[in-house]
C-alpha cells in the first residue's frame, strides 16, 4: 500500500487508537489525548495532517495559518516507523498545502516539543533557525 498524507475531518476508531498511539509520549494519558484530539477536530482554526500506511496512521502534525504562514506543530511520526521517509513525507505534503494556499513562509515555533532531534531533521529538509522558530520559504 502507498504512503499517503490528507486533513482530517472526521474521526474514526481506527484513527483514535492511531493517534492516541502518536501522541502518547506527548501527553500525560489516553484521556487527555482523546480530549485534546476531539478538542482539535471541533476547532475551525486549526488541522489535523497525517501520513497513513497500510490503513494505520503513523505520522502527525496540527497546522494553523495566517495571511502569509503556516505554523506547524505537535510533529509526531510512530517510533517504530521512523527512519523511512514519513516525516519527510509529511514535512513535504504540508509544504505543498503552504504553496497550494499561496502562503509565503512554512514556520515551526521552538517548544518543549521540538527536541534537537526534530530541529536538525527540519533543518536538513529546508528549514532555517531564526530566533525561536524554524522557518521554511515557500
Amino acid at each position: 500500500m502507498r504512503l499517503s498524507a490528507f486533513t482530517v475531518t472526521v474521526s474514526t476508531p481506527q484513527l483514535l487508537i492511531d493517534i492516541t498511539k502518536l501522541y502518547r509520549p506527548f501527553q500525560h494519558g489516553e484521556a487527555e489525548i482523546k480530549n485534546s484530539f476531539e478538542t482539535l477536530l471541533q476547532d475551525d482554526s486549526q488541522t489535523l495532517f497525517v501520513t497513513k500506511f497500510n490503513d494505520r496512521h503513523i505520522g502527525g502534525l496540527i497546522m494553523q495559518h495566517d495571511a502569509t504562514t503556516l505554523f506547524l506543530s505537535c510533529i509526531a511520526v510512530r517510533d517504530i516507523t521512523q527512519q523511512r521517509g514519513v516525516g519527510k513525507y509529511l514535512i513535504q505534503q504540508a509544504i505543498e498545502q503552504a504553496k497550494t494556499q499561496q502562503l509565503q513562509t512554512v514556520t515551526v515555533i521552538k517548544s518543549a516539543q521540538i527536541t534537537a532531534e526534530l530541529s536538525a531533521f527540519l533543518i536538513h529538509q529546508g528549514f532555517t533557525e531564526q530566533d525561536s522558530a524554524l522557518h521554511f520559504s515557500c
